[in-house]
């Protein structure tokens, strides 16, 4: 069985999968499709496009977007020059905040034209590498990554209260766990409860609390799908009170956890 760490303690982004992209075919369609996790996709010939929560976007050479957890998205190719690149699909803890700093969201997904011929070299890295199995692979696609966030980054202007943000969101990652409330985390990075909550919010489009809770809600899910923890056991390890686990589970979820596992059946 995995070490049960594994699941709580991994904050770095990781790449989950990557590859050279053939595989659609003259005028196909394939989804609707709604991820968890992010891709990054860029195209070197051909045509298509994405629709992305029913608003369509055309992509031509030279065109680099992405596709954020939560978007219900159409991938197209042309009937006569089908679109073809590179892709990867990538997660990790504070990515939300970086990309939606770097303007990425689901009405804006394209990168800058200029930064192409970077971002491209990045995921053909990444490609390259993928059947490697020496010890340094995962710490050069976690550089591959930072790579792509630092260009997406490169025009943006630092916020004197970024790292502030990212301060709190580290310290959720690792003292999820903990009975640890918004109060604490503020007051852990010298910010005033109210005005901490406001800032968050701003900067990552929910509150400190409904991060946190689905948070912890999110680690519950692993440590009952990979961990077979019982219900009690992943309400503890996930700092929830196992009282109100069954409710919190239900409202973020919309599935009891005993329904959560006979989906994953």
């Amino acid at each position: 069985m995995s070490n049960k760490n594994e699941y709580i303690s991994r904050r770095e982004p990781a790449v989950l999968y990557c590859e050279k992209e053939y595989n659609l075919l003259p005028g196909q369609h394939y989804g609707p499709i709604t991820r968890k996790i992010y891709i990054i996709e860029c195209c070197e010939e051909g045509y298509g496009s994405v629709i992305i929560n029913g608003k369509e976007f055309q992509i031509s050479p030279g065109d680099c977007y992405v596709l954020l957890p939560g978007d219900t998205v159409i991938h197209t190719a042309d009937i006569a020059e089908p679109r073809k690149g590179y892709w990867c699909a990538i997660d990790g803890l504070n990515l939300s905040l970086i990309f939606r700093e770097a303007g990425i969201t689901s009405q804006t997904p394209f990168a800058p034209k200029e930064y192409f011929d970077e971002l491209c070299a990045c995921l053909k890295k990444m490609v390259s590498d993928w059947k490697c199995e020496d010890g340094g692979k995962s710490l050069r696609e976690t550089s591959y990554i930072y790579e792509i966030l630092g260009i997406l980054m490169r025009d943006k202007s630092p916020s004197v209260h970024d790292d502030r943000i990212e301060m709190a969101l580290g310290l959720m990652e690792a003292r999820f766990h903990e009975h640890i409330n918004v109060k604490e985390i503020a007051e852990a990075v010298g910010l005033e409860r109210s005005y901490f909550s406001t800032l968050f919010k701003e900067k990552t489009a929910v509150s400190p609390h409904k991060y946190l809770t689905s948070l912890r809600i999110r680690k519950a899910c692993d440590l009952l799908e990979k961990e077979h923890c019982n219900v009690s056991e992943a309400a503890i390890a996930t700092g929830l009170d196992p009282c109100n686990f069954a409710r919190i589970f239900k409202r973020e979820t919309g599935k009891t956890p005993i329904e959560y596992l006979q989906n994953k059946v």
